[in-house]
């Protein structure tokens, strides 16, 4: 009788362990299950870089400098209005201002070698942006979509830590920028979540039952809550091998957040999961047809060390971040974070041009 009651729950707990297998199949994850990262990275004991030799980053010239890179002037825009649904609880009627649609030709200079790193700011970003501005958006807020490459406290959280987290070095004069959005840096985004793709930001699925409405996408609940006025737009990696769909739900991404003034910056990513770099190429056009400012950070990560990445392919090598240290830029978070805030920078200071 003990017997046969032992062997019930053995396989009582057999079918149990079974079930829970089953479960985890179901939730979402990223393309690789490799690269797990530590609770706290100021604590890692060690930064995992990859076998090879370092190259030397010069630090008094090149694309990792704090000043502004300039890229070929903007296409001509027509006149015609963008539609402004006013969807947002507590918005102002909008002013009379349009914003203008974009309308650009093809260059060739608009390549993913090409770039530079740190973006431009257009007449028609200008715009968006100040539409956004009349309609309450905080100007002093930015938000964040993305998948696990911008989860804190990786990415720009130590910004909002305080100087014992960070050190930058000869880019001194991004402090102010760190003074300007405080708060953005290290705020947990509701929009960004490990393995979210750009059909996900759109998914109530994916959303924080506790905080967004029960047919709220993440997209639509960060941008209630926070109601900032620029918006990072991270995504890329997990939609490598959904690339038909990607072009669009980006575009209709750029959409969502033009039409509430608020203001994308789109980002390129380090690694290459697709193989052709398709993903990276129409981030560069969307940026191009949408006269929105890009961050190359692609290009940032072609003298590093395996581009950065670990041996996953898709994960950042870490190091803390000390822009005074040579051998910390060698690594792909710390060059992530330093040209993450040189971007904002750029367009911070792009957007007060007159």
């Amino acid at each position: 009788m003990k017997l046969a009651t032992g062997e019930r729950k053995s396989r009582w707990h057999l079918a149990c362990l079974a079930l829970a297998f089953a479960c985890a199949a179901l939730l979402p994850a990223p393309v690789s299950a490799g690269g797990k990262v530590p609770v706290d990275p100021e604590y890692q004991p060690a930064a995992r870089v990859p076998v090879g030799s370092v190259p030397t980053i010069d630090l008094t010239a090149g694309m990792l400098q704090s000043g502004r890179l300039q890229m070929p002037a903007f296409g001509v825009v027509n006149t015609a209005r963008l539609s402004m649904q006013l969807e947002l609880s507590g918005m102002r009627q909008p002013d009379s201002k349009p914003v203008l649609p974009a309308a650009i030709e093809a260059r060739p200079e608009y390549t993913l070698a090409a770039m530079p790193v740190l973006p431009v700011v257009s007449e028609r970003a200008r715009q968006i942006y100040a539409r956004g501005l009349a309609r309450g958006m905080n100007p002093r807020a930015f938000s964040k979509i993305g998948d696990c490459m911008s989860v804190p406290p990786y990415f720009l959280t130590p910004f909002d830590i305080g100087t014992e987290r960070y050190n930058l070095g000869p880019y001194r004069k991004l402090q102010s920028t760190i003074d300007f959005y405080d708060g953005s840096f290290g705020r947990k985004s509701l929009a960004v979540s490990t393995g979210l793709t750009i059909t996900a930001a759109f998914s109530p699925m994916w959303s924080d039952a506790s905080i967004c409405g029960s047919n709220e996408s993440p997209l639509g609940c960060e941008v209630r809550v926070n109601r900032p006025s620029i918006a990072l737009l991270l995504l890329g990696t997990n939609d490598a091998y959904n690339g038909a769909f990607f072009g669009a739900s980006m575009q209709r991404a750029i959409d969502f957040l033009v039409e509430r003034g608020i203001l994308p910056i789109l980002a390129t990513k380090a690694d290459n999961l697709e193989g052709d770099d398709h993903i990276n190429n129409i981030i560069i056009g969307l940026a191009r047809d949408n006269q929105l400012p890009l961050w190359n950070f692609w290009r940032a990560t072609r003298a590093l060390p395996n581009y950065g990445l670990v041996s996953d392919g898709f994960h950042l090598t870490f190091a803390k971040n000390r822009f005074n240290d040579r051998e910390a830029l060698t690594a792909g978070w710390v060059v992530r974070n330093l040209t993450a805030l040189q971007a904002i920078d750029a367009v911070r200071r792009g957007l007060d041009a007159p």
